[in-house]
């Protein structure tokens, strides 16, 4: 069976091409991919019409109520919308229940997905047990068992001695290391970000700089043992000066962002709009841009 998707506009990372062209899929593979508005034959042709076509997306940050919370998200009702949506493959969170701070859990979540055969499920382990900041998870076992790479999500390691051995022990296995940049103690119970509108509409709000100190230490202990890093939805300019000096240092370091701090800031809260209570909250329009 032989597929060809024509007259579309083509995405090409690897290339870093965007323009016209066409893509032959034969039995399931790509064989050929054309840049240009050439014609091609197949058993099957698709006019795209103009429509994007790019290799599937990677969500790395998909959070899910399986196991543990099924009524809020399935695997397979989170399958199903990234499947929708373009996203080939997801890494699942580990802040379920419980868990995923060992193989066993890591295996469930990607056989699980597999048998669901919609998109690619792949598993992020915890950094500490039960994500409680104290003790190292089975950091070797997991990475044997597939996991992408670990983090306690919106939990932050404050014990830097726990983050140090976190970080010194994935070294040895080259894992990654993810880290939310937010001041555990400035951060707590914050809703938005510290100023004018937090003080007018009342809300209880953080410093921007909260997340600077954190990204500081973590960048140092990450100067100190090596380990390849993400920093884990950064948003704001303070930050990303940092992190810039870092990579200028040659560390292995890069950093995520989520698309509502790249549309939206503090201002769009509005007349206190719960939807737009974010963690990290929105940030002033200075930190958007």
């Amino acid at each position: 069976m032989s597929l060809a998707i024509v007259n579309a506009r083509l995405l090409d990372p690897a290339s870093d091409y965007d323009g016209p062209g066409a893509v032959l899929v034969e039995d399931g593979v790509i064989t050929v991919v054309e840049h240009g508005a050439a014609p091609m034959r197949a058993e099957q042709v698709v006019d795209a019409g103009g429509l994007c076509l790019a290799p599937g997306l990677i969500d790395i940050r998909v959070r899910t109520g399986e196991p543990g919370a099924e009524p809020k998200e399935t695997l397979k009702s989170a399958s199903l919308a990234a499947a929708a949506g373009g996203v080939t493959t997801i890494v699942v969170q580990p802040d379920t229940d419980p868990a995923v701070d060992d193989p066993a859990m890591v295996d469930f979540i990607q056989r699980r997905g597999a048998a669901l055969g919609l998109v690619n499920v792949r598993a992020a382990g915890a950094a500490t047990k039960g994500r409680g900041g104290s003790r190292m998870a089975e950091i070797g076992l997991m990475h044997e068992a597939g996991a992408l790479y670990f983090t306690d999500g919106d939990h932050v390691i404050a014990d830097s001695r726990v983050l140090s051995r976190v970080m010194s022990y994935a070294t040895a296995f080259n894992a990654l290391i993810a880290c939310r940049p937010a001041d555990p103690w400035l951060s707590e119970g914050a809703v938005a970000t510290s100023g004018e509108l937090a003080t007018r509409l009342g809300l209880p709000s953080a410093p921007a700089i909260a997340e600077r100190i954190q990204l500081e230490r973590d960048l140092a202990l990450v100067e100190q043992t090596g380990v390849r890093f993400l920093v884990d939805q950064i948003s704001t300019e303070a930050a990303l000066e940092v992190l810039a000096r870092a990579r200028g240092r040659g560390l292995e370091v890069a950093a995520s962002v989520s698309i509502n701090h790249l549309c939206f800031n503090e201002v769009d809260i509005g007349d206190y709009r719960t939807f737009y209570r974010l963690d990290p909250p929105l940030r002033p329009e200075s930190d958007r841009r």
